[in-house]
Parts: C-alpha cells; structure tokens; sequence
C-alpha cells in the first residue's frame, strides 16, 4: 500500500483497530479512583481530629492510626503534616460556601431572606455540629500556619460579600462591616450552643440573633 493509499485508509484502521481497555489500564483506573477515596476519607478524618483535639495536637501517627493509612502513604499523598491541615481546612471552608450559597435569594422580600439565611446556617450547624469548631481550632492555634489562618481570613471575607449582595438591597443595603456583625452573631450563638452540648436545637439560639438583626436591619432607613 503507497503512502496516499495508507493516508486515506488511515482513519478506518484507526477506528478498526482501537484496543480494548487492558486489565493494566483497568487496574490502574482502580487504583487511581481507591487513591483519591483514601485521599478524601483522610481529609475527612482529619477535620474531626482537629475539632476533637486542637491543631496543634493532631499527629501524623494519630492521623495514621485513626485512619488506617502507613504515615508514609500520607506523606506521598500530601507531602507533609501541614499540608494536610491546610487541605482539611480549604475543603471545610468550600463545604461550608457551598451549603450557604445564597445567590438564589435574589428577588425574595428583605425579610423573608433574613429568614432563609438564619434558617440555612442552622440547618448546617445541626448536620455539621463540629464544622466551626475546626475554623475556630484552626484560628487560635498557635501552631496554624499562616497560609491556613489566610484561607479562614479569605473565607470569612467571601461570606461578608455573600451576605452583602445576599442580603442588600438600594432599599436597605447591608453595609460590609453590619456583615461582619451578623457573622458574629452566628458564631456566639454556635458557640454558646455547642459549650451547651449542642444538643437542643441551635435555632433556640439563633431565634433571639433572627430577631434583633431583623428589627435592626428591616428598620434602619
């Protein structure tokens, strides 16, 4: 066959001749999937860790025990201890913008916003009753590293501007320092709540938080 004739033929042997998936291939997909799930159970442990016991005393060897994995597989896959911490971290603050998205509260009355958002933060407290106390572990450590007291500093600042453009409107606009106010809010009452046992229902703290930012925010003119 000359070259034209191999050119033209070219696509069909292509198509004609594609391999199956080979058992290597499978097993390495499997591999990779079983990696990333190790990856994720890890991170997921280790948020748990520090909310029990404070950055500061989390260990690799506690990591490893808890978590079934050779304290060497935890530094293939992270590469250190802090590292480790740091995405433990990162991925808590994403969950917790995820579970709070508020861009579908545009088009709402100003009240009935405030209510969604207080009955929104609850809601995650409730499944989620260790999540702030790992941002607050995480933030009075003394041992946190920089870059993970500047993601729980990016972190709040991006609620600040959620609220903002959640809550605001040229009616009544919410101010980024009333943000702050009402993110301070949320975190006495949930730590109120949790030093309680946080066994009732947070909403019994959060009611009275609703309440008085409502009259301020709907009466402010």
């Amino acid at each position: 066959m000359n070259s034209a004739q191999e050119g033209a033929a070219g696509p069909d042997l292509a198509l004609d001749s594609v391999p199956e998936a080979s058992p290597v291939r499978t097993g390495a997909t499997t591999k990779y999937r079983r990696g990333l799930e190790t990856r994720q159970r890890v991170i997921e442990l280790t948020k748990t860790l520090i909310a029990e016991h404070g950055y500061g005393e989390v260990t690799l060897d506690k990591i490893s025990g808890h978590a079934g994995v050779a304290k060497s597989s935890l530094l293939w896959h992270f590469g250190s201890k802090e590292m480790l911490l740091a995405e433990a971290a990162i991925s808590l603050f994403q969950e917790i913008e995820v579970s709070l998205g508020l861009g579908d509260l545009q088009g709402l009355p100003v009240s009935q916003r405030v209510d969604v958002l207080f009955e929104r933060v609850a809601d995650y407290f409730t499944r989620n009753p260790e999540t702030k106390g790992i941002v607050l572990a995480l933030l009075f450590s003394g041992t946190s590293p920089q870059s993970v007291r500047e993601h729980i500093r990016e972190s709040w600042a991006g609620h600040v501007r959620v609220l903002v453009e959640a809550l605001g409107t040229p009616e009544h606009p919410l101010s980024p320092d009333m943000a702050r106010v009402a993110l301070a809010l949320f975190h006495g009452c949930y730590c109120h709540w949790y030093a309680n046992g946080g066994q009732e229902d947070i909403r019994l703290y959060l009611g009275p938080a609703r309440e008085m930012f409502g009259r301020w925010f709907l009466g402010a003119e």
